[in-house]
């Protein structure tokens, strides 16, 4: 089993129902719709090369095209290589240490992609997804493909998904999730959950935990999946009911605020939200028992080993 093919059991089960969601831009894809997007972007880097085991660089603002071109590098056999806005200082350093062949990145970031552009030999060819830039082509291009996607190709035991943290002297660190290894995981979440869950992911993408613990159960189960920016900006549990989110997995910071926010809302807690998953830190015993008495189950989920990069193999 290989990550993008969930989106096309969702696509064969359940077409029409909602798959991926983008808070901050209220837009959402169906199963088909995510699906047959995935295969456009997967025709769209293998037109520009891309191949089974080259690293496809996202540096953006989580939303639904960072999901596209995630699925879509698995698709045609490549390994989402993922860089947190946060690093945009050091970006020559992360994607240095990964050596992506495309980069897709987010227009507002342009001066950070062209100071390091000279140091990424790696990189072919830069993609902008919100119009093309100098130096770069538009992600429209990629999103309008026409071609066919390429068999698949890719192994369970293929590394699919990279994401770095800093070691303790600053240095990049890379840890690697395969596709075997990441469904895996996220299966395990999927048995608490079932097609009728809505979950709300509010911290960056650019981490594995979004993957395992929002992404993965979600669409195991064909349930919906929402992304989101900046959980006090967007309107925190306002969100929360507006979905019918069932399931808000979040870092113990966020699931604190949420706790403090239901406890000032006029409202109270969402009636929908039943679990609130925590795997980007210890989740505090007190913490937990706060939100078992408002009645929601907390769980601290428990990640996926991680090799490091580069894998031994490279």
């Amino acid at each position: 089993m290989l990550l993008h093919r969930l989106l096309a059991q969702g696509a064969a089960r359940h077409p029409g129902k909602t798959a991926l969601g983008w808070v901050k831009r209220d837009r959402s894809l169906s199963y088909a719709e995510a699906n047959e997007a995935t295969d456009r972007v997967a025709a769209g880097l293998a037109a520009l090369g891309v191949e089974r085991g080259d690293r496809v660089g996202v540096f953006a603002h989580s939303g639904l095209d960072y999901l596209l071109a995630m699925f879509g590098a698995w698709r045609v056999g490549a390994v989402a290589a993922l860089v947190d806005l946060s690093h945009a200082d050091d970006l020559d350093r992360y994607f240095g240490d990964c050596g992506p062949r495309v980069v897709i990145y987010t227009h507002d970031y342009f001066e950070s992609i062209d100071r390091h552009r000279d140091a990424l030999g790696s990189v072919e060819t830069y993609v902008c997804l919100d119009g093309a830039q100098p130096g770069a082509i538009d992600w429209a291009e990629i999103l309008a493909c026409a071609g066919s996607p390429p068999p698949d190709v890719a192994g369970e035991g293929d590394i699919a998904h990279i994401s770095y943290t800093s070691d303790a002297i600053g240095r990049p660190a890379g840890a690697c999730l395969s596709h075997g290894a990441a469904l895996r995981a996220g299966r395990a979440l999927a048995e608490q959950m079932g097609a009728g869950d809505v979950s709300l992911g509010p911290t960056a993408l650019s981490g594995p935990y979004q993957l395992v613990a929002n992404l993965l159960p979600a669409l195991w189960v064909t349930g919906t999946c929402w992304v989101m920016n900046n959980w006090d900006a967007e309107g925190g549990l306002e969100v929360v009911e507006r979905l019918g989110a069932t399931v808000l997995a979040a870092n113990p910071p966020v699931l604190a605020a949420a706790h403090s926010e239901a406890g000032r809302r006029a409202g109270g807690l969402p009636d929908s939200l039943r679990l609130v998953l925590s795997g980007e830190g210890s989740l505090p015993a007190g913490l937990k028992s706060a939100w078992g008495e408002l009645g929601v189950a907390a769980a601290e989920v428990e990640m996926p080993a991680a090799n490091s990069w580069p894998p031994s193999s490279r």
